[in-house]
């Protein structure tokens, strides 16, 4: 679980956890981002959904799951270019069901592969995206960008009123960040060749 780094913090009023959580997943899987380079990051981030006409849909409502989608995308494409690593991510629970106990299993398998987990949790007061950072006793640790270090495990659910809080399981991403491949050009060998010696012809 992270230790040595602190995650960045969303303003208390603010609806931009789903920003704050995909800078936080990057920094949780060790790309190191100062201040000053997370903020390039957030600021390229909120370009583009002011491009696509979305950024005052995200300030009015937060972010859906399509809306998070296009935010991990817009960083894919930043990081891509800027630090050359490649960020891919998946949806693995989309059309998934499975106890509670094999989820945070399958999360806690995530982590140590050193992959990232955007989660998204729903309660009376809250409906927000936070980063998972493992299990420590019975509390899931969050490494999270508002003031929520963690959730007891009896008070989180993936079954709609069955907790406090309740886990949006399909709205669960596995993030992966790897150095980007470049492909290597290939240019054709010359290939020397010795010529046999002719033969005279005899008459």
């Amino acid at each position: 679980m992270t230790q040595d780094i602190k995650p960045y913090k969303q303003g208390t009023l603010s609806r931009w956890c789903s920003v704050y959580s995909v800078i936080n997943a990057v920094r949780i899987m060790g790309l190191e981002l100062p201040v000053n380079k997370a903020q390039e990051i957030y600021d390229y981030v909120l370009d583009q959904l002011y491009v696509y006409d979305a950024l005052n849909d995200v300030v009015q409502y937060g972010a859906d799951g399509a809306r998070i989608e296009q935010i991990i995308q817009f960083a894919r494409d930043y990081l891509k270019t800027v630090y050359k690593k490649e960020l891919t991510f998946i949806r693995p629970f989309y059309n998934n069901k499975l106890f509670f106990d094999k989820l945070l299993e399958y999360m806690q398998q995530q982590r140590q592969q050193n992959k990232a987990i955007i989660i998204r949790v729903r309660s009376e007061n809250i409906d927000h995206y936070s980063v998972f950072d493992g299990v420590k006793g019975n509390k899931l640790k969050l490494f999270d960008s508002d003031h929520l270090p963690y959730i007891k495990v009896n008070d989180i659910s993936h079954i709609k009123d069955d907790a406090k809080f309740q886990l949006l399981i399909r709205q669960l991403y596995v993030l992966e960040l790897c150095n980007l491949t470049i492909p290597r050009l290939h240019t054709k060998k010359s290939v020397q060749t010795t010529s046999k010696p002719r033969l005279n012809a005899h008459l």
